[in-house]
């Protein structure tokens, strides 16, 4: 009878566990950024392939919520439930259905929806300003003014965005050029600055609100395929690895000078991307894109938020 109750309340256990994590479907989404807004309890998740913007309920409810001809790719999203708005990065990899010879490698835009009704309130095209360059805006992040920061992986550009809609390059740096990905996750901290990843070394850089040209690298390990980034509570930072398909979780005692790695988390499924932090916990985004990227792979429709506790 113990053994019984025991293995009962083990089944009951795991389960609650397992269903911490957030399962959806949607044919060929492929999403790779996500955003939570608490005001409407409510995941946004992009599409790479199709370029459209879904809602995610917390039972993992799919649902269309955004579909704009001028979205090829939808990549980063940041919720702003202060001005309720939805910020969007749209870029062009060479995957989406809406792919075209003329913008792929090049387009890179900022598009900005009412978060409750998607209206579009403007977009900011970003690669007008970098148009001999390569350009893929990739993610967001937002200070205590309302800027907008977007980072370009193809080129060594992060660009700042107003409320207004005005757009320009914020900083460039030598530190950010290389072959293949290079900036990618961004995050804000409120003690003025910038968190940035870079996909292909694996570093982390540091870079000043007032004086962008001030950059510094973080003195950590390195991290291949880094990608989103997500702040937990004080001190703490979430790196996503795309390559190595885990979540690292990093802390800092000194201000992001130096980070040390406390705990390293495989993923549930292939080609993790990005996540949020929500109420406690960090939901990360299980994408597969690497079966986007392959011609040759089986597409699948099953996606996840996958919680780290």
């Amino acid at each position: 009878m113990q053994k019984l109750l025991f293995i009962s309340m083990w089944i009951l256990v795991s389960g609650n566990s397992f269903s911490q994590n957030i399962a959806f479907n949607s044919t060929e989404l492929y999403p790779e950024g996500v955003a939570f807004s608490s005001k409407n309890n409510t995941y946004y998740v992009s599409s790479m392939y199709y370029g459209k913007i879904g809602k995610v309920d917390v039972k993992g409810n799919y649902t269309e919520f955004i579909d704009d001809a001028d979205l090829v790719s939808t990549v980063g999203l940041k919720a702003d439930d202060k001005r309720n708005v939805l910020y969007v990065c749209i870029s062009d990899p060479g995957v989406s259905t809406k792919t075209n010879p003329a913008t792929q490698g090049k387009l890179a835009k900022l598009a900005v929806y009412d978060l409750t009704t998607g209206t579009r309130k403007f977009i900011a095209d970003l690669g007008a300003l970098n148009p001999t360059g390569g350009n893929f805006a990739n993610d967001i992040a937002l200070d205590n003014e309302g800027n907008i920061y977007v980072t370009n992986s193809f080129s060594p550009i992060i660009f700042k965005i107003t409320q207004a809609g005005e757009a320009s390059i914020f900083t460039t740096s030598s530190f950010w050029k290389g072959d293949g990905f290079n900036l990618n996750g961004i995050v804000y901290l409120p003690e003025g600055f910038l968190l940035v990843a870079q996909s292909n070394t694996g570093n982390l850089y540091k870079v000043n609100i007032k004086q962008p040209t001030e950059i510094t690298k973080v003195e950590t390990k390195a991290i291949a395929g880094a990608d989103g980034l997500v702040l937990g509570k004080k001190n703490e930072l979430l790196v996503i690895s795309n390559i190595a398909q885990k979540v690292f979780k990093l802390s800092t005692r000194n201000n992001w000078a130096t980070a040390n790695h406390t705990q390293e988390i495989a993923t549930v499924n292939t080609f993790p991307t990005t996540g949020v932090y929500v109420n406690g916990n960090f939901m990360v985004l299980n994408a597969k894109l690497n079966e986007l990227f392959d011609p040759k792979a089986v597409k699948t429709s099953d996606f996840m938020l996958q919680q780290i506790k």
